[in-house]
């Protein structure tokens, strides 16, 4: 699938495995790649890769015009996700945040 890219890095920013029960499986790492993907042909970003050191998630994304509708692949939305979406002119409910 070829597509559009937007990549930033939070050097601040940690990430964690956590079980879906709350418990965190793995210690945290520092630093937190996003990359925003964009299938050729289309406007909205299809999915968000997050990298960090030995963690990585992609959630599909999807929207209803500029607002974010629906993720899948995470309980709650990475903010930096959140951030990069709302940089790029999009609309991100709070409530998908933890």
């Amino acid at each position: 699938m070829k597509t559009k890219t937007v990549q930033r890095f939070f050097l601040q920013s940690e990430a964690a495995l956590v079980h879906q029960n709350g418990a965190q499986l793995s210690g945290p790492s520092k630093g937190v790649e996003i990359f925003l993907h964009t299938r050729e042909n289309e406007t909205a970003p299809c999915c968000a890769e997050v990298i960090s050191g030995e963690h990585y998630a992609e959630i599909d994304l999807s929207f209803e015009g500029k607002a974010l509708s629906d993720y899948d692949g995470v309980f709650f939305l990475p903010r930096e996700v959140g951030e990069v979406l709302r940089d790029a002119g999009y609309a991100v409910p709070e409530e998908c945040f933890a």
